[in-house]
Parts: C-alpha cells; sequence; structure tokens
C-alpha cells in the first residue's frame, strides 16, 4: 500500500499553501488491489469528493473532482510516481503576486555553483505581503536560520541559505514591485489650509487612542510598540466547591504535585492560573476571556470526577442507617460542582517583579453570561491606568470584517510566566497569522496555534483595530476567537 499525505506542514507529502488547509488535512492511500481511497484527518475546513464533504474514508476515481478546503487537488497525476521526497509543493496561484525562480544555471535569480540544484528553489511574493521559500527538490536543500525546510513564510531577520552555503538577500528580491508614491495635483493655498485646519481638529479628538485610520497597513513592530503596554498578563487564584441543596460540603484544590486535595486541610492548595487582557479605558478596565474571570469553565472533567466521587460517597453514608438514608438520599441528585475565584491581578507588559505581591489587584465586573460567548471584564482595583500604560484598545472602531486570508497580529502571554520571563522583564509574544476558517456569528479561526496562558489576547488587523479574543485552540492548529463586537457589547 503508498500513502500520500496531504496539508499545510511541510513533513507532507503534497504540501499546499493554502490557509483553508489544515497542517495535516488528509491522506489518500493506492491498496495494493489499486484501488484509491481518500481520508479526512478531521480538518477544520473539510475535504470534498465532487462536491460533497466526506466524514468517512472515501473510494474516489479518476474522474472525481477532489478539494481540500479551498484548493482543488490534482491527485491523479501523483498515483503512478514514487512517494515525493522532499514533498511536492502546490500554491494556490490565486494568491500569487510574484514567484521567483533560483537556480544554478537558470532562473530569475542565478547562483552559479555546482552544489545548487539547476532548479533549486522559489521565492514567492503572495498578494497579501507574505512572501514565502519553497525548496523545488534540490539535493543540497534550502535552508532557514540554520534549519532545511520545504516551505516557509519568511519574517524580517530571517537568514536563508541556498545548498546551506549560499546567502540570499531575499528582502531585495521583490523591491522592484514596490510602486513610487503617487505625485498629488498642486492644492490651491485656502483648500491646503482648510485640509490642516481640518487634520488639527480631528487629531485633537482622537489623540492618543486611535492611530490606524489610514488606508496603508502598518508594519507589525508599529501595531506592538503602540499597543505594547496596553497588554496585560493575568494571574487569578481558584478552587472547587461542591454543594447539595444550598449547603457547602467540601473544597478542593491541588496539593505540590498536582493532586486534587482537600483545602480544608490544605489551604494552600488554592489553583493558579494566568490569561491575558487588554486595557480598554482610562479607568483601567479590561477586556479577556469569560473564562479567565469565571475560573471552572473548561474544567468539565475534574469538575465532573469531583461531583461522581462525592454522590457515591453520599449514596454509601446514606446506607448506614435509616435516617441517614431519609436526609441523604435527596442530595445525590442535587450535588453541583463550582468554580470559585479567590484573587485575580495583572502584570504589565515590560515589567519587571520579583514576587507576586508585586502584581496589581483587579475585580471581575462582569462577563456575558453565556458559555458560547466568551468575554470577560475586569478592572484595576484604583480604577487608573497604571503608571506607563499610554494607550488603551478602542472598542468604538474596531473591525467587523471577517475574511478567509485577512492578514491578523495577536499579543499575549502564551504559558504565562514559563514564556514571559525575560532579562528585559515580563515580555508578551506577538504572533502574525491570517484568518482561516469561518464559524458562525461568534466565533473565527486563525492559521496559528497557541498555548494556554493566552486566552484573552487580542486579535488586530493591519491596521491597528480589534478584530478579536482569542478563546481556544482546536485541533489541527487552529486557534479561536471571538469576534471583537461581542467585547464592545460586554463593556457598555
Amino acid at each position: 500500500m503508498k500513502a500520500l499525505k496531504i496539508g499545510r506542514s511541510s513533513t507532507n507529502d503534497i504540501v499546499i499553501s493554502d490557509a483553508t488547509v489544515s497542517s495535516q488535512h488528509a491522506i489518500i492511500s493506492i491498496l495494493d488491489t489499486k484501488e484509491v481511497k481518500i481520508k479526512d484527518l478531521n480538518s477544520m475546513n473539510g475535504t470534498y469528493v465532487n462536491g460533497r464533504r466526506i466524514t468517512t474514508e472515501t473510494t474516489i476515481s479518476a474522474s472525481d473532482v477532489i478539494k481540500v478546503g479551498n484548493s482543488t487537488l490534482d491527485w491523479v497525476k501523483y498515483l503512478n510516481e514514487k512517494k515525493p521526497n522532499p514533498p511536492v509543493i502546490i500554491i494556490d496561484e490565486s494568491v500569487v503576486k510574484t514567484r521567483k525562480t533560483i537556480g544554478r544555471d537558470k532562473g530569475d535569480i542565478v547562483l552559479n555553483h555546482s552544489d545548487v540544484s539547476s532548479n533549486h528553489a522559489q521565492l514567492i511574493k503572495k498578494v497579501n505581503g507574505d512572501i514565502l521559500i519553497a525548496d523545488s527538490g534540490s539535493v543540497n536543500g534550502t535552508y532557514v536560520n540554520g534549519q532545511k525546510i520545504s516551505i516557509q513564510i519568511l519574517r524580517p531577520g530571517d537568514r536563508v541559505l541556498i545548498a546551506n552555503k549560499y546567502p540570499l538577500d531575499w528582502q531585495s528580491v521583490f523591491k522592484e514591485d514596490v510602486l513610487p508614491p503617487s505625485i498629488p495635483k498642486p492644492k490651491k493655498l485656502k483648500t491646503i489650509l482648510m485640509s490642516v485646519a481640518a487634520v488639527i481638529a480631528i487629531a485633537a479628538i482622537v489623540a492618543g487612542v486611535v492611530f490606524f485610520l489610514g488606508k496603508k497597513p502598518l508594519p507589525p513592530e508599529k501595531i506592538y510598540s503602540y499597543y505594547e503596554k496596553s497588554i496585560v498578563l493575568i494571574r487569578g487564584q481558584f478552587y472547587y466547591e461542591v454543594s447539595a441543596k444550598n449547603k457547602i460540603l467540601g473544597r478542593y484544590g491541588v496539593d505540590k504535585k498536582g493532586n486534587l486535595c482537600d483545602l480544608d486541610e490544605d489551604e494552600s492548595g488554592y489553583i493558579a492560573y494566568t490569561g491575558t487582557g487588554f486595557f480598554i479605558s482610562k479607568d483601567g478596565k479590561i477586556i479577556t476571556n469569560r473564562h479567565v474571570v469565571a475560573p471552572g469553565m473548561g474544567e468539565e472533567n475534574t469538575m465532573e470526577l469531583i461531583k461522581t466521587t462525592w454522590q457515591k460517597r453520599i449514596a454509601k453514608l446514606s446506607l448506614t442507617n435509616q435516617s441517614a438514608y431519609l436526609e441523604l438520599q435527596p442530595l445525590i441528585g442535587d450535588v453541583k460542582v463550582e468554580g470559585k475565584l479567590v484573587n485575580i491581578a495583572i502584570c504589565l507588559n515590560g515589567n519587571r517583579i520579583s514576587g507576586l505581591n508585586e502584581l496589581i489587584p483587579c475585580s471581575v465586573l462582569k462577563d456575558s453570561g453565556k458559555e458560547d460567548i466568551d468575554v470577560g471584564l475586569i478592572q484595576v482595583n484604583s480604577q487608573t491606568l497604571p503608571a506607563g500604560v499610554e494607550h488603551i484598545v478602542d472598542l468604538s472602531a474596531i473591525d467587523n470584517d471577517i475574511t478567509l486570508g485577512k492578514k491578523v497580529y495577536t499579543i499575549g502571554f502564551p504559558a504565562g510566566f514559563t514564556l514571559a520571563f525575560t532579562d528585559a522583564g515580563v515580555k508578551a509574544t506577538s504572533r502574525s497569522g491570517e484568518i482561516a476558517q469561518m464559524q458562525g456569528d461568534i466565533t473565527f479561526g486563525l492559521d496559528n496555534k497557541v498555548i494556554g496562558g493566552a486566552s484573552g489576547s487580542p486579535v488586530f488587523n493591519e491596521h491597528g483595530q480589534l478584530t478579536g479574543i482569542i478563546n481556544a485552540t482546536k485541533l489541527q492548529d487552529y486557534t479561536m476567537a471571538v469576534k471583537a463586537k461581542y467585547a464592545a457589547e460586554l463593556a457598555k
């Protein structure tokens, strides 16, 4: 049997550079009987045979049209080939703006060295501005920052070596694509003075709050530097409370080994967690996720375990005598477990702290009250912006245009203090990506994956406007975000 793995990751046999394609999207199996089957690998945007999304392994024939995400796959040509090594690179031509080939004796970029292949690699600029480097099956490989790659998006500062020896000045390759700015026609002096006056008046209204009204996208580093102090690391502590018929039965935390423990015996067992938030007002209000301000959300398995344990305990005690039976049996069906917040505080991005006592205490104001709308609101107890915070995220100028392939940037604290502690203080992590999945009216998916601690991170568009709030990680390397309008509604 022969198998061809399909997906966005360079580890696949057929690599498709399309944000709607999952990292490991599907697999084609060619059986010894020559029967060909395709199976979707729980992808986000689905695998389609003749327009029908498949949910089980499906037999296909040469006449069938296969789509993975939004990309049509010309799969038949791979059947009689040996398993591609390195992988076949498929790039959706609709997203390609310019393509440059690299080779030893031919191509747009010629490197006349014996260890460079004739058709070594290609440099691709997408319509959204991203630049990709893709190896074309070269003998000696293409390397980015010392790592051999099949295909990779390049970021400023990345070092590209052809055959792991010859540097490629990739950032200068597409300079000819940049058009010189148009020269406006001279305006009359009166018109110029009126324009200047209007600009000054508008600037006086929005100074220090909105910087993204221009049509030209901002560099990622400018978005990050503007909002650097607006992003906060949130740390909270909570415990599980067990009750029945309005009577508290017990309280649970975790011991030093991470096991559940009875808080009545160990008060130090409060459960600590971290998240991300961002300032939205001059009186120190902060938007984050509902599950950050209402701990216990997402811990259903633990809560169900505690509940079941108590139900069994009560049932056993109820059998000791008739009086106990009459008293305890009604409690069994009424047992509930809730997360109870003990405290919540923040650390500013860039601050140096030597202990948790230096965190800024906060209070929970409210949350959406709806499990699927994962937004919450807290406020620093002083009800003023901490010193050093100059900008806030303006919820009156959010971006509601959620479209596939749209460039976005996130800033947050994945893994909490574990990754945030640096020699320069507590530092947030910034990442770029694209909107890669549409899911109803509440959430959308990004094509990068984050880990715990990033919950509550803002998602900005290329103009610095809030587009969403990260709230979950799904399978296949997707990150989900709640649309920004729900944060705006909550803050009213």
